[in-house]
């Protein structure tokens, strides 16, 4: 049956179908045809909200019509446009994304116009921190040097690679180099990496990003929930990547 068929949210989202369209689509799979009264009926909708969705199915290429003498028959189109769908949002993306970097530079023009004042950006929760992780990886790779610093605490780095496990790869395959000072135990090189260690006694309880024009810090609250906050200001991340690299020159 279809209400066993569920999307996430989040997909759906992406997709850019909403889930009462989704239940219309399934609903129109396993009717064949029907006209929008059965349709509503089946999907325990009114006319008019079926309508509506029957509207989005048709421009994102997943539903179809034919008029016959008395009523209008609505088809939906095979599964594997859900496919179709997907490959067309993610290029859509991606141009996006290059059109969006090639206005970057005029974007960050505008910032300080009326004087400087520091931005901060507060994060929470798993989503949020794997947002804050996308802005290190894209900053950096943006950079000249691409790369970045970073302390590591030994009690949050498991947290923070919970909320994206494939950060690692994802910052070799962009090419982005970091050194990390390790506070506390434990801590590998994966690529493009060099680690030290301040101390493996003690943990330090937060962990801090250092990158291009930026500081980030994450740590957890009492429920052992991530939170994060970025400060984007170049003199402030300036002054940390000073003191980084006189204790990175410091330690064995």
């Amino acid at each position: 049956m279809s209400h066993s068929i569920r999307l996430s949210d989040e997909v759906l989202e992406l997709l850019g179908v909403s889930r009462k369209d989704f239940d219309i689509y399934l609903c129109l799979l396993r009717l064949g045809t029907a006209p929008l009264r059965r349709l509503a009926e089946e999907a325990g909708l009114n006319r008019g909200t079926a309508y509506d969705a029957l509207k989005r199915l048709m421009a994102a290429g997943l539903a179809s019509y034919v008029d016959a003498r008395t009523h209008r028959y609505f088809a939906a189109q095979d599964p594997t446009a859900l496919r179709g769908l997907a490959t067309r949002r993610e290029v859509a993306l991606r141009e996006a994304r290059t059109d969006l970097d090639g206005l970057l530079p005029s974007i960050e023009a505008l910032r300080g116009q009326s004087g400087h004042r520091p931005a901060v950006r507060y994060y929470e929760g798993d989503s949020g921190v794997r947002d804050l992780l996308e802005d290190v990886l894209a900053t950096a790779e943006r950079s000249h040097e691409k790369s970045y610093r970073v302390y590591s605490s030994a009690g949050i780095r498991d947290l923070i690679a919970g909320a994206w496990p494939g950060f690692t790869k994802e910052r070799i395959r962009r090419g982005v180099r970091v050194r990390a000072v390790a506070v506390g135990t434990g801590g590998t090189t994966a690529g493009l990496d060099q680690r030290k260690w301040l101390t493996d006694a003690v943990q330090a309880p937060t962990y801090i990003f250092v990158y291009p024009g930026k500081t980030a810090y994450v740590a957890v609250d009492a429920s052992k929930k991530l939170f994060g906050a970025v400060i984007e200001d170049a003199a402030v991340s300036a002054t940390q990547a000073l003191i980084f690299d006189a204790l990175w020159k410091a330690l064995p």
